[in-house]
């Protein structure tokens, strides 16, 4: 028994270091989707943009960050992937996908359903990524981030994560909530609204003058905008099931985090006086209590509580008299 018990074992050592040499795939031969994008398409049904993890050859080079952009025509997201493989030297990997971004056509026709009816364990895509609304069309947006050349979808979620904790004017949740928001009913989604400046005059765009000689600013008129991402988000979009039906600006965004209980940081400005004159506050969620009733029609009541600071007041105003309106 002892004999037969140690060939065992030594049958499963050798299958074991067997089995870890079983198809070797090298880093290179995979592509890393970094996000999926999604339009109407023109012949087919979707006109989807995979915006692919960019890998730098030195770790000194010019050229950080950014990405590689690949496009085609499809009816599902399976097509999309077989289109741009015929035509690439490596497999596409979806399992560093951290956005779906739809255009805001795509989400009110409640396509975004059919488009996201794939198997995410089959193509390792977790669930945690986020879903994006974009105002005008997705390929304009993904392309808007790579003007600096240094932005990248991967720095863009950084940046909205950090709008959400510093600002409150952004709501972001994952497309696992968003199936559980249109199969369930017990509650509404909400996805950050993009838009996109092709007007705004890029870190990029400066350097290069600079490189040339040339003062960038040189062309700059007041209340032209400059510096930063020609994409940002401008809003909430709001959805019923499956469907966009609204959106919020980024202050009615912070009423909402408010309501919800997901506010951290904020400012706000409110008139004061009888001159026009406004104050502005520092304000932070200390609690907020939220209870559902129901009868005839349900309501809800929601009671929250906020600290307050000033962060500016008119010049001359005592304090005093703040404080007590305050």
């Amino acid at each position: 028994m002892k004999k037969i018990a140690a060939y065992i074992l030594l049958a499963c050592f050798f299958a074991c270091a067997a089995a870890g040499c079983l198809s070797p795939v090298s880093l290179d031969s995979y592509g890393y989707v970094i996000s999926i994008g999604v339009d109407k398409g023109k012949t087919k049904r979707y006109y989807v943009t995979f915006a692919l993890q960019r890998e730098l050859e030195q770790s000194n080079t010019e050229s950080e960050g950014g990405a590689d952009i690949l496009t085609c025509e499809c009816d599902s997201l399976d097509e999309a992937k077989t289109e741009v493989e015929g035509r690439v030297p490596f497999t596409l990997s979806f399992s560093r996908t951290n956005f779906f971004l739809f255009s805001e056509e795509i989400a009110r026709s409640g396509a975004i359903e059919e488009f996201l009816s794939i198997s995410f364990d089959a193509e390792k895509i977790r669930t945690s990524a986020a879903v994006v609304v974009t105002k005008k069309n997705v390929y304009e947006f993904i392309g808007a981030l790579s003007a600096n050349n240094d932005a990248n979808i991967t720095k863009l979620q950084t940046a909205v994560m950090h709008d959400l904790e510093k600002t409150g004017m952004v709501a972001i949740m994952s497309v696992s909530r968003l199936f559980e928001a249109a199969e369930t009913g017990f509650f509404d989604y909400v996805a950050p609204l993009g838009d996109t400046d092709e007007s705004m005059i890029t870190d990029m765009q400066q350097k290069k003058d600079q490189a040339e000689g040339k003062n960038p600013l040189e062309n700059v008129k007041t209340g032209d905008i400059v510096g930063g991402l020609k994409s940002r988000m401008s809003g909430t979009a709001l959805f019923s099931g499956w469907s966009m039906t609204g959106e919020l600006t980024r202050e009615e965004t912070m009423y909402l985090n408010m309501v919800n209980g997901e506010f951290i940081n904020g400012t706000v400005s409110l008139p004061y006086g009888e001159d026009g004159d406004t104050v502005t506050l520092l304000l932070s969620l200390s609690s907020a209590d939220r209870r559902l009733f129901s009868g005839a029609e349900p309501e809800a009541r929601v009671r929250i509580s906020l600290k307050a600071s000033l962060h500016k007041s008119p010049a001359g105003a005592d304090i005093d008299e703040l404080n007590e309106w305050l």
